[in-house]
């Protein structure tokens, strides 16, 4: 039977990380009501307070909510309605106020739709606050062209922790798949599951010493989730439900310069379905600015997509996008790995082969 890496690297941070501390993250901004800077927000909807607005007429055949949410992540609303809508209007049960979020505007406000057999399909990105700490229910109503109003629905996600640091970057995808996220630092050193720690953090450094040494009974003593990638879902199919991988950096070990975001699918662990993915960038608690791509960023591996079990060297990866930091350490030499670690990781089947 096939041993996968990722595996390996589990049963790994398993052994010797009970418990990771995360830094966190602020995205407060002066204005922001308490629903949008502890929770959720939705790129170009209107906040408004009060009680959310409810009504009593049918118009969803069906609609979910992603089960598991982390801060700094997002989420999927998907809504499959008999008519056309207007708006959803979407809060979080026991806090005040509500988003207003009108979905028939371009895909830039996030809000798409597309129609099959009379059923619309209203998809609405919905961005978690870098401040979340725990589960919440969603709640929401949605308002069809003749201003009705339908009854109010809820779906309760689960809190999932993960990293946030100064710069995080984080990917979600629509289902159960292995997606793998990959950052390329500045000074070409790629962040991926083969790899999780950035090049001037002290992880990179004992696991490089490590790998160099004669002393492979004797694994080192690092600490999985204190930086880097801490969220590696669905490793080799090994459904986990999170459906969502996460790299994040702290100021101490952030390179300055050009950033790279790449994604892959590694296993397609259910060919018959497409599935849609989005990354999103913060630093220091605002989206960054790409100099390529948009952020968010969002796209779709199509139906029949083959697997692609790559490591760092992103043959069939998709860019997403590239931005720059401009404060940090000043990149060093190229952190190219020499050809006898690329062999030393295979011989001993922890950190190259999945």
């Amino acid at each position: 039977m096939k041993s996968t890496m990722k595996q390996l690297v589990k049963l790994f941070s398993i052994v010797f990380c009970a418990m990771a501390m995360y830094a966190c993250g602020s995205d407060d901004e002066p204005g922001k009501s308490a629903l949008q800077d502890q929770f959720i927000d939705v790129d170009n909807s209107e906040y408004t307070e009060g009680n959310i607005p409810v009504g009593d007429t049918p118009m969803l055949q069906t609609a979910t909510f992603d089960k598991a949410a982390l801060p700094g992540g997002t989420s999927y609303l998907t809504l499959n309605s008999y008519e056309e809508l207007d708006y959803v209007n979407i809060g979080v049960e026991g806090e005040s106020g509500y988003l207003k979020v009108k979905l028939d505007a371009p895909v830039t406000a996030q809000g798409r739709a597309t129609t099959n057999n009379k059923i619309y399909t209203y998809t609405v990105l919905v961005l978690l606050s870098q401040n979340l700490n725990s589960s919440f229910t969603l709640v929401f109503t949605t308002v069809n062209k003749q201003g009705e109003v339908s009854s109010q629905f809820t779906s309760k996600t689960n809190y999932i922790e993960a990293g946030t640091g100064d710069l995080q970057v984080n990917l979600r995808f629509s289902n159960e798949k292995d997606v793998d996220l990959y950052v390329v630092e500045p000074n070409g050193n790629v962040i991926y599951y083969g790899q999780p720690f950035p090049y001037y953090s002290k992880e990179y450094e004992i696991i490089n010493d490590w790998l160099e040494s004669d002393d492979y009974e004797n694994e080192p003593d690092v600490e999985w989730g204190k930086i880097g990638l801490d969220i590696d879902s669905n490793a080799g199919c090994d459904i986990d439900g999170k459906n969502s991988e996460n790299i994040f950096f702290k100021t101490d070990c952030m390179q300055k310069g050009t950033y790279q975001v790449w994604v892959n699918m590694f296993a397609n662990c259910n060919s018959s379905i497409a599935t849609n993915y989005t990354v999103r960038v913060t630093y220091k608690g605002i989206a960054v600015t790409p100099k390529s791509g948009s952020n968010p960023a969002s796209g779709v591996f199509p139906i029949g997509t083959p697997d692609n079990e790559i490591g760092d060297e992103l043959t069939g990866a998709t860019k997403i996008m590239e931005f720059t930091i401009n404060e940090g350490i000043e990149p060093g030499r190229s952190s190219a790995v020499s050809v006898q670690k690329h062999l030393l990781k295979k011989e001993f089947n922890i950190f190259s082969a999945k």
